[in-house]
């Protein structure tokens, strides 16, 4: 089931959405003060400052639901199989991200690699003396 957001943002880029519904026979954001009708083009929000609306987004219902109960089952144990479904989806994600990360972490960093090789280059070049001559020169004690 997927839910209609109404998507404002602010001064500096950020987004922020809040749901909208059918009220009344009229379309109202919904907030912590409650519904709003009819949806505003700004929106002044207690910490975000003022919002202008961006756009309309549907999104994925992400709150846990059951299903009318069948014959035989408890309400309890819909509930436990609901939460069960959504803890081993979450765990799935984790793992999937544990194991994209993982692989990024493993992968060769080519320009990490050619800086390391530049440094050496360069601290290389230092060591090396300059002329074909003797690395020392020694001066006689009389100032010449």
């Amino acid at each position: 089931m997927s839910v209609l957001r109404a998507v404002y943002k602010d001064e500096k880029g950020a987004t922020y959405s809040c749901p909208v519904e059918m009220r009344d026979g009229e379309w109202a954001i919904v907030t912590s003060d409650g519904p709003t009708m009819p949806i505003p083009l700004h929106f002044d929000d207690d910490v975000a400052g003022c919002l202008t609306f961006v756009e309309y987004r549907e999104v994925e219902d992400s709150r846990l639901h059951i299903e009318p109960k069948q014959p035989g089952q408890s309400s309890l144990g819909q509930l436990q199989a609901a939460a069960a479904k959504v803890e081993a989806q979450a765990r799935a994600d984790r793992l999937q991200a544990r194991q994209q990360t993982m692989q990024t972490l493993n992968e060769p960093n080519v320009r990490q690699i050619q800086q390391a090789r530049e440094y050496a280059a360069e601290v290389l070049a230092a060591r090396k003396p300059r002329g074909k001559g003797a690395a020392f020169v020694i001066k006689n004690g009389n100032g010449d």
